[in-house]
């Protein structure tokens, strides 16, 4: 089902940092999302990873930030365009935002807040998930508070973000060079590089995967409505296609690796 656009509402300011030039809106809902645009510097491919690996991982029941449809007024653009603080090549239309977390901290696998999140345990299916969609980059994480309440320590919970550089990560591909990818590969250390002794942490993530279907994947493709920001039909064909193949893959090899050891 193709999922309708939320309204941006009021520009707020530029996204703190990152090559796409991400501009944060309050959206239709009384939320902030930040969006990228069509024109950004990184091309419009960015805004079709960012949007179905995101989706994909929402299906997954992953904690990624999740994306949706903005549709942008050129006038809220004049001021902060004038202000020289959003690039002049940035137009109106719908493009791309991702949820943002109020109060977020970004962190790094070593940062105590990560480690004390109350879903720190889901780390271990994110990595798996970033060779499910082949992230090209480094892994970006945030933690942000739980409910209403605020500051550091076990109320808080982790998010990965940043998903503009999947299938295969330059982060422009065709539908010839994703089929084209090379194979996932099953981590054999968690992400603090501690060797798995065996399978358990990651048991959850590989289930989720046996259960995704081509169905599932279609879904998340449709919802963008191709052609929009000029994705083609081979093209979502060949990500619906080589995403269950890679799902499957993975859960093989997990099988192949650990069936043994917690049959």
């Amino acid at each position: 089902m193709v999922e309708e656009p939320v309204e941006a509402l009021e520009w707020i300011q530029p996204a703190e940092d990152g090559g796409s030039a991400a501009q944060v809106f309050r959206v239709a809902g009384d939320w902030m999302a930040g969006v990228k645009f069509l024109e950004n510097p990184q091309g419009a491919r960015v805004l079709i990873n960012e949007f179905i690996t995101c989706r994909l991982a929402q299906t997954l029941e992953l904690p990624i930030n999740a994306p949706v449809l903005v549709d942008v007024d050129a006038r809220l653009l004049e001021t902060p365009k004038a202000q020289g603080k959003c690039p002049r090549s940035f137009g109106a239309g719908i493009h791309c935002g991702l949820v943002r977390y109020p109060s977020a901290s970004k962190v790094d696998v070593s940062s105590e807040l990560l480690r004390k999140s109350t879903n720190v345990s889901e780390l271990h299916h994110v990595v798996i998930f970033e060779q499910l969609v082949l992230r090209g980059d480094g892994r970006q994480l945030l933690t942000h508070p739980v409910g209403t309440a605020g500051g550091a320590g076990a109320n808080r919970r982790f998010a990965a973000f940043d998903y503009g550089f999947a299938f295969g990560g330059s982060p422009n591909w065709t539908a010839a060079s994703v089929v084209a990818l090379p194979p996932p590969t099953l981590p054999t250390a968690d992400p603090w590089g501690i060797p798995y002794a065996d399978g358990t942490l990651q048991a959850a993530m590989i289930e989720r995967l046996r259960s995704l279907t081509a169905d599932d994947v279609e879904a998340v493709v449709e919802a963008l409505a191709p052609p929009r920001w000029g994705l083609s039909e081979d093209e979502g064909i060949a990500v619906v296609r080589v995403t269950v193949e890679r799902a499957r893959s993975l859960v093989q090899q997990y099988e192949a690796r650990y069936y043994p050891l917690i049959r």
